[in-house]
């Protein structure tokens, strides 16, 4: 087993569309598709919720995410540039 089977997960988790409508205020909106893709490129942890359909993620970790990739700190792929 490792420690992140033990991590516990974060309290602000939303589902990619809850993600989308995140991002949708901020100057450069993306698709939960294009969000998810991108996120997914870079290895960010997504996490399952017992009793909840579909993959979370991190609010406070997917803006990040967004704000980066939007101010050119990643490339197109999600990986550092």
């Amino acid at each position: 087993m490792t420690a992140s089977f033990f991590q516990k997960a974060p309290p602000d988790l939303i589902t990619w569309n809850e993600a989308e409508a995140a991002v949708a205020t901020s100057p450069h909106p993306m698709s939960a598709r294009d969000l998810r893709r991108k996120y997914k490129a870079a290895d960010r942890p997504t996490y399952r919720v017992f009793g909840r359909r579909g993959e979370h993620v991190s609010r406070s970790v997917l803006l990040e995410f967004h704000r980066d990739l939007v101010r050119g700190w990643l490339s197109a792929t999600g990986r550092r540039a």
